[in-house]
């Protein structure tokens, strides 16, 4: 688990573009969304990961598999909210409407007690600024505010309608793989209109 955890932290140190770098983790098993604070502390600040990789039982033994305690860079908040925001709205083709602040765009916008023109020295700070956000906006209306919840907000389920032509050959042998090799059938992987509440369709084409 301490090399996966370097390695990790490695690949977004070393990426060159955070445009096309974003940041997620195995939740909710090693690493749930909730500890996202402790990982933008970590690229953040080298000390942190420093004390991190020495706490661990093995870490000669993982400084020796990796290469993270030679990386000095700390990235920069600008670019874990690339990582965060702007990069995985570009992504998932949602650059139209989030991932930023141009006018038009939707006002999802979460505020935290940060400057970029004068971060914490602390690196705690960082991580704890992250984990209760001062304000946190859901298309205009304050729904968080200083960590707690005083809005439910307006709720929406995205989900994309992929359009592609369908074979009747590939249906009949998935259908036989089903039934030969399966333990469910295949109409247990369907997903009814009633688990999308509020829905919010994509089109996409999967032939492009």
């Amino acid at each position: 688990c301490a090399v996966q955890w370097a390695v990790g932290l490695e690949l977004a140190l070393l990426a060159k573009d955070p445009m096309r770098t974003m940041i997620t983790t195995d939740h909710p098993n090693a690493g749930p969304f909730t500890r996202y604070p402790r990982v933008f502390k970590w690229l953040m600040c080298k000390k942190t990961r420093d004390e991190q990789m020495a706490a661990f039982k093995h870490s000669g033994k993982v400084a020796d598999a990796t290469i993270l305690n030679e990386i000095d860079r700390e990235l920069t908040l600008y670019e874990i909210s690339q990582m965060t925001r702007a990069g995985p709205a570009k992504a998932l083709g949602l650059a139209n409407m989030m991932g930023g602040l141009a006018p038009g765009m939707n006002a999802d916008v979460a505020i935290y007690n940060l400057n970029p023109a004068k971060m914490p020295t602390d690196p705690e700070e960082i991580e704890k600024a992250f984990s209760l956000s001062a304000y946190f906006l859901k298309n205009g209306e304050i729904v968080c505010q200083d960590g707690q919840i005083v809005h439910s907000g307006t709720k929406k389920t995205f989900w994309v309608d992929a359009k592609a032509p369908e074979s009747k050959q590939v249906n009949r042998d998935v259908r036989e793989k089903f039934l030969r090799y399966y333990t469910v059938t295949q109409a247990n992987y369907e997903v009814p209109d009633s688990y999308a509440p509020n829905p919010f369709v994509i089109e996409a084409n999967a032939n492009v």
